[in-house]
Order: structure tokens, then sequence, then C-alpha cells
């Protein structure tokens, strides 16, 4: 059975835009960041036996993503960690809390992908969705 992913990569000249899609905006910054750590293990699979909390603030929604990414792009780098699960709230339209799954980085395993070095406001796209239509954000990693 193939596994329906619920974000796509989009081409870019030099860095990875990655649109993701969610039924909430939280699930939507969620399954973003999920494509983010797809990007930096090369897909690989990532365990969820460690949990990290994470609370970051802005003066905006597209603030918020930005920072929510950054700040797992800090994590890995800081903890030698990956992740790949996350459970995200909104607290109020300028704080984000979310509990994130995963596991150390193992090269062997996980190694196989590139390095994001950040996120970018450029081509940002924040849809909360319509009635039926899913919510989506779309974001650029800078590599």
């Amino acid at each position: 059975m193939k596994v329906v992913k619920p974000y796509e990569f989009k081409d870019h000249t030099a860095d990875i835009i990655a649109r993701a899609e969610g039924a909430t905006l939280a699930e939507a910054f969620a399954n973003a960041a999920r494509a983010m750590f797809d990007i930096i293990t090369g897909g690989a699979e990532i365990r969820a036996v460690e949990k990290h909390y994470i609370t970051v603030e802005s003066i905006d929604v597209e603030g918020l993503l930005v920072t929510f990414l950054s700040e797992l792009i800090v994590m890995h780098e800081t903890r030698n960690i990956v992740l790949s699960e996350f459970r995200v709230t909104f607290d109020s339209d300028r704080r984000l809390l979310a509990v994130c799954f995963g596991e150390p980085f193992d090269s062997k395993r996980h190694g196989g992908g590139i390095v994001v070095k950040g996120v970018s406001y450029h081509l940002m796209e924040i849809n909360e969705g319509i009635g039926d239509t899913p919510c989506h954000v779309q974001v650029l990693f800078d590599i």
C-alpha cells in the first residue's frame, strides 16, 4: 500500500520549497516540520522514542512558522536529534506550543539527507482553509 505524505516538495533553483497541508493550521505546521526532517534525513525512518518541548512566540502567524521551524533546526544542530512527530497547539495568535518526538541522530541511518541551514519568509504562504478546503503552509528551506 502506498503511503500518501501530507506534504509535497516544489522545484526551486537553489533551495527547497515544501507545501504542507492539514485539517487545521496546527496540523499544517506539524507537517511542515515533518517535511523539513524528511529533507534532513533523506526520508529515513525516525523513531519517536524521546519527547521534547518547544514554546515560541512571534508577532504574527508567519513569524510563528519561521520561528518554530528555526527552533527545530537549532535543536537538531545543538542536541544532535532528529524528530518525526509533532503535536502543535496555539496558545494564542502569537504563541505556539509543541511536543516533539524523535531520537538521537545516527549518521548511518539518518545521514542521507541535505543540511537545512534556515527558513525563509520568501515565497511563504499560509492558508487557514475555508469550509472543507484543507489548511496549508508553504515554506522555503535554505539548503
